[in-house]
């Protein structure tokens, strides 16, 4: 081989392997590297309270252990856990008409002049204006949401009166993109079930959120600048 070539050859190797590097890094898809990594729970929103130890009495019953003589087992301390059952349907809709209408007819002439009566030729000096004005306007909207699924909650807080305050999220990572559902409310203790189930509709001050992102949502947003001429379109 002539000593061009082999000195063309040695400084093409580099950027060969370069662009090797570069492709084999494009090759591998965001959610691919996400799978690879380590999965982390969730943070916990309360801890169960430490139990007491048992004293060396002899006895099997001990009074503020886990035990309880005439407790079922419905969650009802700080740390247990609750499913809730999310079934949320909403259902709105509105309709308007309006309707303004005006009408206005003003005329004025001149008969007289100091007893004179005025005219132009075979035209009598006169004023007239009609002016209609009309407006009609309508407007209806419809809207139907659904909202199905199921969560678990743990308790953060046994209010005084015996409510309990829950707290829960979840979190799935489906085809490159987060989903998030994520509740807060209070609830009675009477109204979970001995299955230690309870209805998203029976949460008081209920705050239940389902959100993402990835490219399946940034799809669907409006890019900012069609925002921007919206926000000045008057029409």
């Amino acid at each position: 081989m002539s000593t061009p070539a082999l000195l063309l050859r040695r400084a093409c190797a580099p950027l060969l392997a370069a662009a090797a590097l570069l492709l084999a890094g494009c090759a591998a898809s965001p959610s691919d590297k996400m799978a690879l990594q380590p999965l982390e729970p969730l943070p916990i929103p309360a801890q169960p309270q430490a139990m007491n130890a048992h004293p060396s009495n002899g006895a099997i019953w001990q009074d503020g252990t886990n035990v309880a003589l005439f407790e079922d087992s419905r969650a009802h301390r700080v740390g247990d856990l609750i499913t809730i059952l999310i079934a949320e349907n909403a259902n709105a809709s509105k309709s308007t008409n309006t309707t303004i209408a005006k009408s206005d007819t003003v005329s004025a002439g001149l008969s007289s002049l100091f007893g004179v009566q005025p005219s132009l030729g075979a035209y009598t000096p006169s004023l007239g204006a009609t002016s209609a004005q009309k407006f009609g306007g309508n407007g209806a909207t419809t809207q139907s949401n659904t909202f199905t699924t199921t969560l678990q909650a743990t308790i953060v807080q046994v209010m005084s009166n015996g409510n309990l305050e829950l707290s829960g999220q979840k979190e799935v990572l489906l085809n490159g993109g987060h989903e998030f559902i994520r509740v807060v409310g209070v609830v009675r203790a009477a109204d979970v079930t001995p299955q230690n189930t309870v209805t998203s509709t029976q949460i008081a001050d209920a705050r239940v959120e389902y959100s993402g992102n990835g490219s399946v949502y940034d799809a669907a947003k409006v890019p900012w600048l069609t925002k921007f001429f919206l926000s000045l379109w008057p029409f």
